[in-house]
């Protein structure tokens, strides 16, 4: 598999090894050669019989998306589809992303996007199916992980089917005048809960990531950013009951540490609610320092969706309309 942009192409390859033994492909295209050309094909050729010596392919497939849309907001309105918990429906979050009047500049997909990671493996193609139906290659997406995505006997995949960098599941992104990073709380509960059968070590994940977080708050946003924001699947600054009340004391120095980030909103999901609220608002208990915005809100067996959408203007004002899978405002 390669991506031709601008002239160039770009392999999916390791080493100089055309990959063909991974259920999902990618490949990396520098930003300004897409957002410049607007248009990208992507190429598969496959495979027959790999053998040693003279490998027996097929004929290129290609597809084509003319008019990307680079993150370039009209009007000085940046507008977001947050869409967190759709626990393997697609249907319906699909439905209400293609109902919205104005299309988004970005999708972010935060996190539980899969019921699990466990058997069938079709699950793992739920964030791939969503993110390609609803905005056919056109625009930007950004994936964060959710605490649902640890489980199963293709968790330990995820990050080889799913944005990271480098393999890691919090990075920095920029998509034209908005930065922003991406945070994962790992799973919810404390590692030796039962539920997770010794298979987790999320504490010393957020250690790790803890590190991380100190060294992007030290260089600081770049300076020409208009939009700053947090994605992260938990709402870290709010305090749930046992046995989901871990790391208080962390997650208090997270919200600390971001305060000097100076984000414009952090947009989350977790707890199947749908709200927003400023610093010091009814979830906040840990001090976190933007208004934060939850829309989850999902009924498996009404197969019934929310998600939210995102209004922020280029002083900073935020605002959110919550619509379900029909397209209303709820």
């Amino acid at each position: 598999m390669w991506v031709e942009c601008a002239g160039r192409i770009h392999f999916d390859h390791a080493n100089g090894i055309l990959r063909s033994g991974r259920s999902v492909h990618s490949a990396a295209v520098p930003q300004r050669d897409l957002d410049g050309s607007r248009t990208y094909t992507v190429c598969l050729r496959p495979i027959e019989k790999r053998e040693p010596y003279f490998t027996k392919t097929g004929e290129v497939q290609r597809f084509t998306v003319q008019g990307f849309r680079p993150v370039a907001p009209k009007g000085g309105t940046l507008r977001i589809a947050n869409v967190a918990d759709t626990h393997s429906l697609v249907d319906e979050p699909v439905a209400g992303l293609l109902s919205l009047r104005r299309k988004p500049d970005m999708l972010v997909l935060c996190g539980d996007i899969p019921e699990d990671c466990g058997n069938p493996p079709e699950k793992m193609s739920v964030p791939h199916l969503i993110a390609g139906r609803a905005t056919g290659g056109a625009f930007p997406c950004v994936f964060a992980r959710g605490n649902h995505d640890l489980r199963g006997v293709f968790a330990e995949q995820y990050a080889e089917l799913t944005p990271t960098d480098c393999g890691r599941s919090y990075y920095e992104f920029r998509l034209g005048p908005v930065w922003g990073i991406v945070m994962d709380t790992g799973e919810d509960k404390p590692d030796s809960n039962a539920e997770y059968g010794n298979t987790v070590c999320c504490e010393s994940f957020r250690e790790e990531e803890e590190k991380w977080l100190r060294r992007v708050v030290r260089r600081g946003p770049p300076r020409d950013a208009v939009w700053r924001i947090v994605v992260c699947h938990n709402p870290f600054g709010h305090r749930l009951p046992p046995p989901f009340d871990i790391e208080q004391a962390r997650f208090r120095r997270w919200c600390r540490m971001l305060s000097r980030l100076r984000p414009h909103a952090m947009l989350t999901g977790h707890l199947h609610e749908c709200w927003m609220e400023p610093p010091g608002g009814p979830h906040d208990d840990n001090g976190v320092p933007c208004p934060v915005v939850c829309s989850s809100r999902v009924d498996r067996r009404a197969k019934t969706f929310v998600f939210g959408e995102v209004s922020m203007k280029g002083d900073g004002a935020l605002s959110v309309r919550f619509v379900n899978e029909s397209g209303a405002t709820c």
